[in-house]
C-alpha cells in the first residue's frame, strides 16, 4: 500500500510505499536530497530524489547514459561494473502519446513547462560486493535551470515486479503520482 508523501517541505508529492521510511529521520541528509527506504524485510531498496544544476552542454538523448554514470561514478563504481540497458527512453512530458503519459499522469497537470522532458533508464551497477537494479528518471526542467534525478535501488538478489517497460510497479506508481505543486523551490 502506498501513501501520498511530502518531499522537500511540500513543494512535491508523490506516492511511496507506507514501509519505506524517510532516512533523514535516523541520519543526515542533503538539503537537496530526499531519501527514503524500504523497511519491509529488509529489502535494501533505496529511493533518491535529487534535485541538481541543470547540465545544459547534454543533450537530452544523451542523459539516460550521462546521469547513470555520472551516479556510478558518485557510488565509486567503474565503468566495467555498470550495464545500462538499451531501451532507455526519453521524451516530452507534454507527448500525447498514452503509453508515455502514463508516467507523468499528475507531473503534466502540475505545469506548463512545455520544454520538460523526461530521460528514463535502467540498468546495473556493482557496488562494493552488492549488485544492485537501478531505475533512473531525470526530469530536464530547463525554464527553471535544474535536473530533477529520481533513483530507485534495489539489490539484484531481491524479487520485485517489473512491467513490459522494464521498471519496477513501485518506480512506475511513483512516477506518475509525481507532482511539483510548487515551482519556488527552483528560484
Amino acid at each position: 500500500m502506498s501513501e501520498s508523501r511530502e518531499l522537500f517541505g511540500g513543494a512535491m508529492t508523490c506516492s511511496i510505499p507506507s514501509t519505506w521510511r524517510d532516512v533523514s529521520q535516523v541520519r543526515q541528509v542533503p538539503d537537496n536530497q530526499e531519501v527514503y527506504q524500504d523497511c519491509s524485510e529488509e529489502s535494501g531498496a533505496v529511493l533518491v530524489v535529487e534535485i541538481l544544476e541543470h547540465q545544459s552542454d547534454v543533450k537530452n538523448e544523451d542523459a539516460p547514459t550521462f546521469f547513470f554514470a555520472d551516479l556510478a561514478d558518485a557510488n565509486g563504481v567503474s565503468q566495467d561494473d555498470l550495464t545500462i540497458q538499451p531501451n532507455d527512453m526519453v521524451f516530452s512530458v507534454k507527448d500525447e502519446d498514452a503509453t508515455k503519459q502514463r508516467y507523468f499522469q499528475k507531473f503534466s497537470l502540475s505545469t506548463q513547462q512545455s520544454d520538460s522532458h523526461a530521460c528514463i533508464a535502467v540498468g546495473k551497477q556493482q557496488v562494493s560486493e552488492k549488485s544492485l537494479r537501478i531505475e533512473m528518471c531525470v526530469l530536464r526542467l530547463t525554464n527553471v535551470t535544474t535536473d530533477l534525478m529520481i533513483t530507485l535501488s534495489i539489490p539484484d538478489n531481491k524479487q520485485c515486479s517489473v512491467g513490459d517497460d522494464g521498471l519496477s510497479s513501485v518506480f512506475r506508481e511513483l512516477l506518475a503520482t509525481f507532482c511539483i505543486r510548487d515551482w519556488g523551490l527552483f528560484c
